[in-house]
């Protein structure tokens, strides 16, 4: 159980956090009917998976890893992902190829050669 706050009215909610996995099954605050893990505050999360020695299996496990921590314990609407400029770069590529294809991931774009952004939720803060 997680305490999640919803970001349109405020009201906290104690509740099982879904996968990113389950974005169809997100549950809606009881009191204004927002989603409560899709609206973001605009802020971005930056992990880097590329720059310890990773293979690119691991790396791929970093990346999972980062995406659902930045679906179910925060509020940002960017994950910014350092993947270098090679091997693993190409294969997180393709695995957000498919992401965006089965609507996990919402969009994503190259920032440099060395880092990606991700988008995962709207920003309910934008002009």
């Amino acid at each position: 159980m997680i305490k999640r706050q919803c970001l349109v009215c405020g009201l906290e909610h104690r509740l099982m956090a879904p996968s990113i996995l389950d974005r169809s099954k997100e549950p809606l605050c009881i009191k204004c009917d927002s989603p409560l893990f899709s609206c973001g505050d605009g802020s971005q999360l930056t992990v880097d998976i590329a720059h310890q020695r990773e293979t690119v299996k691991q790396a791929l496990a970093k990346f999972e890893q980062a995406l659902e921590h930045s679906w179910q314990s925060g509020y940002a609407s960017e994950l910014r992902l350092i993947v270098g400029g090679s091997l693993i770069r190409d294969a997180v590529l393709a695995e957000l190829h498919f992401r965006k294809s089965q609507g996990t991931v919402l969009d994503f774009s190259d920032e440099n050669r060395g880092a990606v952004l991700i988008r995962l939720r709207d920003n309910i803060f934008a002009d």
